[in-house]
């Protein structure tokens, strides 16, 4: 054994993690990104047709 260590273009492992640290980080400003742009515009939710109905239910029929 020489003492010769890789270098580090010769190592696909941490090249690996490198790309997913990286892209965790982007993914991570993304959903920032676009949660303070969703409360910066003001846009309420839509509202769930069955959380608020416009009518009241027919009565039951026996």
């Amino acid at each position: 054994m020489r003492g010769q260590h890789r270098g580090s273009a010769r190592d696909p492992i941490s090249t690996a993690l490198q790309t997913v640290w990286i892209t965790g980080h982007l993914v991570v400003l993304g959903l920032l990104n676009a949660l303070t742009d969703h409360q910066l515009t003001g846009n309420p939710l839509p509202r769930i047709a069955a959380s608020s109905p416009d009518t009241e239910p027919p009565p039951p029929s026996i």
